[in-house]
């Protein structure tokens, strides 16, 4: 299976790919699953511009008869140009057309989710759980939506993504630049600000690193959201406060100890969505009222 959408509403589906790629470097789920339950290939990039050899190989191999590409637009605003639509003319040069009968089935999500999931469930012989499942998330995302956005204008928040880097343990922290998939999916329907505006200018592929948290103090959040690894954020905060322990009293959201762990979100876990969504509008809820 290729790429993220596929691989999550498949999971719900009860189905999980001898072989799949995804966008790892974004979808924490996704590496899991792939180390527990099936062999993680690269993300799309990687099997087009690395190792183009690599699904055909894996096919022979494994003698798999059933291949699914998602079709997204976009795919992936963070690196456009891994799409999982590039595989198709590699696959096509082996002698394996899409959606001729043969073993490649493209699944389209630009006519919704819905659409996609149906199709999935089709394809899986799974067709009454495609339904169950459309229905289950369609109340979770109506129960959810019809509390927000939340009681509170103009709540700033910034957003720290941690990462520990395996084999030196070092701590690396980025925020979510505005624009970008935190924006869109949840903070407008929660209606509330990305502070990380003015470091827009040192970001790549949305997100700015922040080493050392600088420049924390001047853009003032009232809420710290930490995804990814947490415990690179607490550090970094930590040897921050060290550093400046005013800081304490100057950044609102630590003066109000309003610091909350919290999952982000990438567009992959799309039948989890409302779940994450419901998350962040409970904590941040909390934050408000506490």
């Amino acid at each position: 299976m290729v790429d993220d959408r596929v691989v999550n509403v498949a999971w719900h589906l009860g189905v999980v790919p001898e072989a799949m790629s995804v966008r790892g470097d974004l979808w924490v789920f996704g590496r899991t699953l792939a180390n527990t339950s099936g062999m993680i290939l690269g993300c799309p990039g990687y099997i087009v511009m690395k190792d183009p050899d690599i699904v055909p190989r894996i096919l022979r191999e494994k003698g798999l008869d059933r291949v699914l590409v998602e079709r997204s637009d976009p795919f992936d605003r963070t690196r456009p140009h891994r799409d999982p639509m590039n595989l198709l003319p590699i696959l096509e040069e082996t002698g394996i057309a899409a959606d001729s009968g043969g073993k490649i089935t493209v699944i389209d999500f630009t006519d919704g989710l819905e659409a996609a999931i149906r199709q999935i469930g089709a394809v899986l012989g799974r067709e009454a759980q495609a339904e169950d499942l459309i229905a289950a998330r369609r109340a979770q995302l109506d129960a959810v939506m019809a509390g927000l956005p939340l009681d509170r204008p103009g709540l700033n928040v910034l957003i720290l993504d941690g990462r520990v880097e395996d084999e030196t343990r070092q701590a690396f922290v980025r925020a979510h630049l505005p624009g970008g998939y935190a924006d869109d999916f949840l903070l407008t329907p929660l209606g509330v600000q990305n502070v990380a505006g003015p470091l827009a200018d040192q970001g790549l592929n949305g997100f700015a690193a922040l080493a050392g948290l600088d420049g924390m103090e001047a853009l003032r959040p009232d809420v710290i959201v930490m995804t990814g690894e947490s415990d690179a954020v607490q550090r970094q905060l930590a040897e921050a406060l060290a550093r400046d322990p005013d800081l304490a009293s100057s950044v609102p959201a630590l003066a109000n100890h309003a610091l909350v762990s919290l999952p982000a979100y990438y567009d992959s876990a799309v039948v989890d969505y409302p779940l994450i969504l419901g998350r962040w509008a409970a904590a941040l809820t909390s934050l408000i009222e506490g």
